[in-house]
């Protein structure tokens, strides 16, 4: 037996072994789970965060030297600016309009200043007659004085239009070199055209860099520029180049496709990654380039990623835990407020040391108190409605076994007494005229039931003749100066709409004969498109707003709810609006076509209005 026993607890021993150790392997299972996924999360945010810094610097990069190309740009725009203006004010000159070779060639000298960069080791400035010889030149050019440049499509502008110009290149003639040139024309006081001025710059010798260059440049970046057809004209070392159509260039295809500014990645082929920026030069129509390298020197550092990753990982792990302390209440107020939409509404939620935890459960406390209190009130109205439809019922009855059933019961025994005086028409009349008598009188009566029950002067004469009755009455009969104006047209409302709006004015004016001690009223009722607006406003003795509709029912007051149920069933609302001694503003809002359940319920907040 005894064997038997440590067999057992062996056995027993043995098995809870076995589970320790599946227990123990499953935690460092879960552990090394846990920490390669840790791993992955920080590989996988490595790169991300890599490729995203990559992008990041590759648009700075792009803008960059978007914005180079642009400034470059201006800038040549600018120098190509003043340029013209120089030659226009010497074509300005008294001496241009003569005509004479020697006057103008003193005042070209005389003009040296404006004309240097011309002159400087460059294509030089000429002078050319109405019919585009040649004329003057500084410096001196012999080989093309007189010669014929009428056929150079600067000449052809600036003879037709009469406006500066600048040129893509050209051939000089009789030399073939290739240059570009800024021209204007010289007009006489008569406005006709007698000539121009042309600076030129020859493509070889480069004098736009003067311009171009100076501005700093990343390492391995170059600026080259073309003329409006996409042929070159400056680049800082290949020189063979200049002149030859760079079109088959992305940028290029770019500017004489129509683009003003903008990037292009650059496929040279190599293992830098080149980028272009590009720009129009406004003044010429050329187009300006900025070439560098994309992306070197920016490396993502990695190294430096590590310890900010791990430290992303343990505020993650101690936002989790922070988390996890927050959602522990807000699964209780779930809770809770399940427990309040099924008819609950008597739980209250813990407090909490988190503040907005804190403020969340006081605001919830708060609404389930409010809640409690409307549907207490609401409980209220109902039975104060009940009880008077009770009493209202009794008092009906109570007329017509009064007054109307006794009044045809005498009229039934007139009848009978009549038909004894049959022999006596003399006497037969008179019981007669009596007769009609009570009978006229009977039927009064039911027509005041009949008004009192349902208002018969909306059946019988529409909505705004029986508010204007309404007011009238009250005008009559309290001795109260009534405005009663209506804008828009009514037609088309449905009856029980119609119903409401009279109710809720008819009720209106009833609590300011009661309790308003009002000396004046205003009644507004505009019909509107869309919806329709009812304000009745006195300058009685005012009252205090509640906060809620609720504390109206707390005092017995069930008027207001009225008001404002009535405005509900048809989706308006009733802001009311008070002070003491200062008058009251009720306004009622209906829209024209219901889109709202009559059982849906508006926030008590329409109720309150501005106490200042």
């Amino acid at each position: 037996m005894k064997f038997q026993t440590k067999k057992i607890v062996a056995q027993f021993q043995l098995g809870k072994q076995i589970i320790y150790d599946w227990v123990t392997s499953l935690q460092i299972f879960a552990t090394f789970s846990i920490t390669i996924l840790v791993l992955m999360v920080i590989l996988v945010t490595m790169n991300v965060i890599s490729v995203t810094y990559t992008h990041l610097s590759d648009q700075l990069i792009e803008d960059h030297y978007r914005r180079l190309a642009v400034a470059i740009a201006e800038r040549l725009s600018e120098s190509v600016e003043n340029y013209l203006r120089g030659l226009n004010t010497l074509a300005q000159q008294v001496e241009m309009e003569s005509g004479e070779p020697s006057l103008q060639k003193n005042t070209l000298q005389r003009g040296l200043e404006l004309i240097g960069d011309f002159t400087n080791c460059d294509g030089g400035v000429i002078i050319l007659d109405a019919k585009g010889f040649v004329s003057v030149t500084i410096p001196f050019r012999p080989d093309i004085i007189g010669k014929d440049f009428s056929q150079q499509s600067y000449f052809k502008e600036i003879s037709s239009l009469h406006i500066p110009t600048s040129s893509n290149i050209v051939q000089e003639p009789f030399t073939n070199k290739n240059m570009v040139v800024v021209a204007v024309p010289i007009i006489n006081r008569n406005g006709d055209f007698v000539g121009g001025i042309a600076g030129r710059f020859y493509i070889e010798f480069q004098g736009l860099s003067r311009q171009i260059e100076g501005l700093s440049l990343a390492r391995k970046a170059w600026i080259y520029a073309v003329d409006g057809d996409g042929r070159l004209i400056y680049h800082p070392f290949d020189h063979r180049s200049l002149g030859s159509d760079f079109s088959h260039q992305e940028s290029v295809r770019h500017l004489r496709s129509g683009e003003s500014i903008g990037t292009a990645n650059v496929a040279d082929g190599g293992s830098t990654r080149m980028i272009d920026g590009f720009a129009i030069v406004p003044i010429t129509g050329w187009g300006l380039v900025v070439r560098g390298p994309l992306g070197e020197g920016v490396t993502p550092p990695n190294e430096s990623l590590v310890p900010i990753v791990l430290g992303l990982f343990l505020v993650a792990v101690f936002v989790s835990t922070i988390t996890y302390k927050i959602a522990v209440p807000i699964q209780n107020l779930v809770i809770q407020a399940g427990q309040v939409a099924e008819g609950n509404y008597e739980v209250q939620t813990k407090s909490s040391l988190i503040k907005e935890i804190f403020e969340l459960g006081t605001a919830f406390n708060e609404m389930v108190t409010q809640i409690r209190k409307s549907r207490a009130a609401v409980r209220r109205y109902v039975t104060d409605v009940t009880r008077s439809q009770e009493e209202e019922r009794k008092r009906i009855a109570r007329e017509l076994h009064d007054d109307t059933v006794q009044s045809l019961i005498a009229i039934g025994q007139r009848i009978d007494l009549v038909k004894g005086f049959l022999h006596d028409p003399t006497e037969s009349q008179n019981r007669l005229s009596e007769l009609r008598k009570m009978v006229t009188g009977t039927i009064a009566n039911v027509r005041r039931f009949s008004r009192d029950l349902r208002p018969m002067a909306l059946e019988d004469l529409g909505l705004v003749t029986a508010m204007q009755y309404l007011v009238h009455q009250l005008a009559q009969n309290q001795d109260i100066k009534v405005d009663f104006k209506v804008e828009g047209k009514h037609e088309g409302l449905p009856s029980d709409m119609e119903v409401a709006i009279y109710r809720i004015l008819q009720e209106s004016l009833n609590n300011i004969r009661k309790h308003a001690q009002a000396t004046e009223v205003t009644v507004l009722v505009e019909f509107n498109k869309q919806e329709i607006t009812l304000t009745v406003q006195d300058n009685g003795r005012g009252f205090e707003v509640p906060e809620s509709i609720t504390e109206f029912a707390s005092q017995g007051s069930f008027g207001v709810m009225g008001l404002q149920e009535r405005a509900q069933l048809f989706g308006g609302r009733i802001t009311l609006k008070s002070q003491l001694y200062e008058g009251t503003t009720v306004q009622m809002v209906m829209p024209r076509q219901v889109s709202l359940s009559p059982f849906e319920i508006y926030d008590a907040s329409y109720l309150r209005g501005s106490k200042s």
